[in-house]
């Protein structure tokens, strides 16, 4: 009987701190995802002021094969292979030389890696947050062919504390094996704009946003636009035009 009343206290206080303990995480990997989007913050001030304020592309495709996306390179030989199999080299990027760690700032903790809903685009996790994307220069028509045109410049911002420099993306893959239609499973995404559903709401219902002038907001998403396709997962889009009202 001691025995029995003994787990029965034991377990009624497991019930009682799970909460708690969740809760303590939850704190926990926010106030590191925070600290995360600060760096990547400082690590652009840092390449803007050695490229004359001229922000760096989302990917740009190399002459000799491969592409450069803006958080690693991509061999020619990986690119086309399977899902999860190609291979990215995060020490050949633009903001690589300004940061402090490497495969701990660019990766979120509460993102869900090794879940079974998990599915890696290289190998192993390679990059927790979105750019975004009106900040690169327009992409290469074609390998080699130059840049076109001018990069945008910091400068030329007027708000620079209105704009979204990076922040928590994933996306919903039903397209790409051992994705489907009927196994929707959840991806890293590198982008941010004002299309897709590719916000990940990961920190209990909000999604962190890192500005340029360094602060962070928490954003819940828009009415209308949740895909909740993987149970527990909360993607989705944020404040119409955020990505874009504030660059002109």
């Amino acid at each position: 009987m001691e025995l029995l009343a003994t787990a029965t206290i034991v377990s009624l206080l497991l019930v009682l701190v799970a909460p708690v303990t969740t809760r303590l995480f939850a704190t926990g990997y926010n106030a590191r995802c925070v600290n995360s989007l600060r760096q990547l913050s400082a690590a652009t001030q840092m390449y803007l002021g050695d490229n004359n304020q001229k922000f760096f592309p989302y990917y740009e495709d190399l002459p000799e094969g491969g592409r450069r996306w803006y958080f690693g390179t991509e061999p020619a030989s990986s690119q086309g292979g399977p899902e999860g199999k190609r291979t990215v080299d995060v020490t050949d990027s633009p903001l690589h030389p300004y940061l402090l760690s490497v495969g701990k700032v660019e990766v979120c903790p509460a993102f869900p890696y090794g879940s079974d809903y998990w599915k890696p685009k290289f190998k192993g996790a390679s990059y927790g947050y979105g750019y975004n994307v009106f900040l690169s220069p327009p992409l290469r028509p074609s390998p080699g062919a130059p840049m076109r045109p001018t990069p945008i410049s910091l400068l030329s911002i007027p708000q620079p504390s209105k704009v979204i420099l990076f922040g928590d993306c994933a996306q919903v893959n039903d397209f790409q094996a051992p994705a489907s239609s009927g196994n929707p499973l959840l991806e890293e995404f590198y982008m941010i704009d004002d299309t897709y559903k590719t916000i990940h709401f990961r920190h209990t219902g909000r999604a962190n946003m890192v500005f340029l002038d360094g602060h962070v907001e928490a954003f819940s998403p828009h009415p209308g636009t949740l895909d909740s396709r993987i149970a527990g997962q909360t993607l989705g889009r944020i404040t119409p035009r955020r990505s874009t009202e504030h660059l002109k």
